[in-house]
């Protein structure tokens, strides 16, 4: 069943809506990209480790885990 044809202003609010949720989605790979950094760091200080070692390991993890979950919204 064909859906009616949209006004100016409904057409209007469903863009900012794609626009607000693909936003999101870019945001949250950001967040998880910096906080696997800032966090790795800090451990990689603590625990006085000469190679960035937790840094790229959380960095990874993280950013799989963030695009498992961006395929799971967008599926």
């Amino acid at each position: 069943m064909p859906h009616p044809p949209q006004s100016p202003e409904e057409k209007r609010k469903s863009a900012i809506k794609a626009y607000a949720r693909y936003g999101g989605l870019a945001f949250q790979l950001l967040g998880a990209c910096l906080a696997g950094v800032w966090i790795g760091n800090w451990l990689d200080a603590k625990f006085q480790l000469e190679s960035p070692f937790f840094a790229v390991f959380l960095t990874i993890f993280l950013i799989i885990g963030s695009l498992i979950s961006l395929y799971q919204q967008l599926k």
